[in-house]
C-alpha cells in the first residue's frame, strides 16, 4: 500500500497547536522520519485534517500520499507488516 507523510513546521507563537499535532501522530503509531516529518501507513487524513483545522495551523503542515519511499523494508518491519 501507499505511506502517509505528514511535516510539519509550527511556529512557537502557536505551539500549543504544533504539541497537539505531535501527540496525535503519535498516539495514531506514526513513525518519526526526521524531526517533524513523520510516515504511517493506514488511513488517517481525517484525524489529521481535524487537528489542524482544529487548532488552524493548516498553512504550517503538509500532508501526502507515497507510494515509495527508499526505506521501505525498514518501515514495514516498525510497523510489522508484510
Amino acid at each position: 500500500g501507499n505511506w502517509r507523510l505528514v511535516g510539519f513546521d509550527v511556529p512557537d507563537n502557536v505551539r500549543w497547536g504544533r504539541d497537539a499535532l505531535r501527540d496525535k501522530i503519535k498516539k495514531l503509531g506514526f513513525y518519526e522520519l526526521q524531526k517533524s516529518v513523520f510516515v504511517f501507513p493506514y488511513e488517517c487524513k481525517d484525524e489529521i485534517d481535524f487537528i489542524i483545522e482544529f487548532f488552524d495551523i493548516r498553512k504550517y503542515v503538509r500532508f501526502g500520499v507515497l507510494e515509495f519511499i527508499d526505506n521501505e523494508k525498514h518501515l514495514k518491519e516498525i510497523f510489522k507488516l508484510s
